[in-house]
């Protein structure tokens, strides 16, 4: 099903802590470029104690609200994408909201936890729902605070992550702008491979895990990968059957960067411009797919009426690819 939806405009809002490779070197105690050669990250941003989830998706709101030319009054819903929520209840998109000062009347506000692919997953529901009729202009946000939940033992994944926030300003199509594909693929026998066990019904301070690691974040990296390996280049390839101009992908690894080339390399015709912007921010989780659009469209990189596939693997392990014209 085609989707009239236009992405009207869009915004990335960064902590203002910047954290070199060679300042994790110092950190961590390493040799100087262990970091770098670990993932190929040389910056990331860390928030600090006064810095919130909230706080920095209202920002990226704001930002995007600008950029399409649309006061606060005119967002129908805020969807919130992130991994952790800033607490329990309410919900993130409810603190947004007030931030915002948005209107009180006709808004609907709810979070989206789909690990990486919860940005996608909000461009999702948001253009089904301005297709339907149910909103016309929606924000679509994702923040992620990784730095809170890394494992400073685990160099595989300290040194890979980074915080932020970015946004997107969805509304009606104009001219000929829509989302041409919505493909999702989940294989939950990964679910084991990138994981944080504590923190929810399960395990928590009622009912303590015996490891405390357990309330931070883990990942098999290699039998993750062999997953990817095995199922994502069948799922890329009936996405670009018929044309694709740039390619915004998860910023998950070089490794997985690196993979997604020489799928692209194998195939006939011109290669789509891939955006890659992990050395300058880090796998930033739901963060990473907005925040390389945003880059595109700034440099010029995606420009209107071109083809753009925004593609995300995920924890559990899942896929989820939309395909549009800009």
């Amino acid at each position: 099903m085609t989707l009239p939806v236009r992405i009207l405009g869009t915004a990335v809002t960064l902590p203002a802590r910047r954290v070199t490779a060679e300042e994790l070197d110092r950190q961590l105690l390493l040799p100087p470029g262990t970091t770098l050669a670990r993932n190929g990250v040389q910056t990331r941003h860390f928030v600090d104690a006064t810095e919130t989830a909230s706080a920095m998706s209202a920002a990226a709101i704001e930002q995007a609200l600008e950029t399409a030319g649309l006061p606060v009054s005119a967002l129908d819903a805020i969807l919130f994408a992130g991994v952790m929520s800033e607490q329990p209840m309410p919900s993130t998109a409810i603190l947004i909201h007030r931030r915002l000062g948005a209107r009180a009347d006709g808004v609907t506000c709810f979070d989206i936890n789909a690990s990486c692919a919860g940005f996608l997953k909000g461009m999702e529901i948001a253009s089904a729902g301005i297709h339907a009729g149910l909103f016309r202009h929606v924000a679509v946000v994702a923040a992620e605070l990784s730095s809170k939940g890394l494992r400073w033992d685990d160099l595989d994944t300290c040194t890979l992550f980074g915080d932020g926030a970015a946004a997107a300003i969805l509304g009606p199509a104009q001219d000929n702008e829509a989302i041409l594909t919505i493909r999702n693929a989940t294989y939950s026998a990964g679910a084991d491979l990138s994981v944080m066990l504590a923190g929810g019904s399960r395990l928590n301070m009622r009912t303590p895990p015996d490891d405390p690691n357990d309330y931070l974040f883990a990942m098999n990296g290699r039998a993750l990968l062999r997953l990817i390996q095995t199922h994502f280049p069948p799922f890329l390839e009936e996405l670009l059957a018929d044309g694709v101009d740039v390619i915004i992908p998860l910023q998950a690894s070089a490794v997985g960067l690196g993979f997604l080339r020489k799928q692209l390399a194998r195939r006939p015709g011109p290669t789509p411009v891939v955006i890659d912007i992990l050395s300058e921010t880090g796998n930033q989780v739901s963060v990473s797919v907005p925040t390389a659009l945003h880059r595109a469209i700034s440099t010029g990189q995606l420009r209107r009426g071109q083809r753009a596939l925004l593609v995300s693997t995920a924890a559990g392990v899942s896929f989820s690819a939309i395909l549009l014209r800009y």
